[in-house]
């Protein structure tokens, strides 16, 4: 009775050992599984971070130019048919590593008010946006027509068409900001190309137009004035072209070797 009874005790202990090892076993399969989860269907995967490489590279690599206005700003009269369109990448290259890109919607004939006009087109406003840099050559044609006039009906129009010009340039400057406000606006000055068969009051009013001009330019904080008349006065010869009124090559070179070393800084920075 005793042996049976002992019997029973092996086996109940046995048969607890049992349930406690195989509980001890489903809690490590528990763990286990809940150290290392598999992903259910619904769960969002974790992106990689961006390489900050590619964030840099959204940067532009080139230098966008446009010239607006004239003839002058066209080129015509170059005899090689490149004018400023083809000489400033040429001059800019040695300020930057940027590829320099020039759009020229330059018109023969053009006054101020036409240039006014073809801004308020808004036609050009994309170019405009885009572009880091703006040369405007204007107001050869709105003087040109007073220098042919006798002295006195040429002082009474004079003040008359100033008074036009400018105003047609301060809302040219104005649609220029309001479309890029970072933008550098290169405004050319006038020149005489008739210097030796002009008199002392032809040379006068064009000194006071330059100059009326410049304050304008320059009241915006991004213009620039660049004048050309001293470049030109001593070098008629040399770079006025055979039409006798616009720039020839080397004119065109002149300039535009001017235009580049008075924002030479402003490049090399861009």
């Amino acid at each position: 009775m005793l042996k049976k009874s002992m019997w029973y005790s092996i086996l109940t202990i046995a048969c607890v050992g049992f349930i406690v090892l195989a509980m001890g076993f489903y809690e490590a399969i528990i763990v286990t599984t809940a150290v290392n989860p598999q992903p259910s269907a619904n769960a969002p995967l974790t992106q990689p971070p961006e390489d900050s490489t590619k964030l840099s590279s959204k940067t532009t690599n080139s230098f966008k130019v446009l010239i607006l206005g004239d003839s002058i700003a066209k080129g015509t009269g170059d005899e090689k048919n490149k004018g400023f369109s083809g000489y400033l990448p040429e001059y800019f290259k040695n300020n930057t590593l940027k590829e320099i890109l020039v759009d020229d919607a330059g018109i023969d004939g053009l006054e101020s008010i036409g240039l006014l006009e073809q801004l308020q087109t808004r036609r050009l406003d994309k170019t405009i946006k885009d572009s880091d840099m703006i040369l405007v050559s204007i107001g050869g044609n709105d003087v040109r027509s007073i220098l042919s006039l006798n002295d006195l009906a040429k002082e009474d129009q004079f003040k008359v068409r100033l008074d036009s010009y400018l105003g047609n340039l301060k809302q040219t400057m104005k649609v220029l900001r309001s479309t890029n406000p970072n933008t550098i606006v290169i405004f050319l000055g006038l020149y005489n190309p008739y210097e030796k068969a002009s008199n002392v009051a032809d040379i006068s009013l064009l000194n006071e137009w330059n100059y009326n001009t410049q304050q304008v330019v320059e009241e915006d904080g991004k213009g620039f004035f660049i004048p050309t008349y001293d470049l030109l006065k001593f070098n008629l010869g040399r770079y006025i072209a055979k039409d006798g009124l616009h720039p020839n090559s080397a004119g065109y070179q002149a300039l535009s070797n001017r235009i580049s070393k008075s924002v030479e800084a402003i490049i090399t920075k861009s």
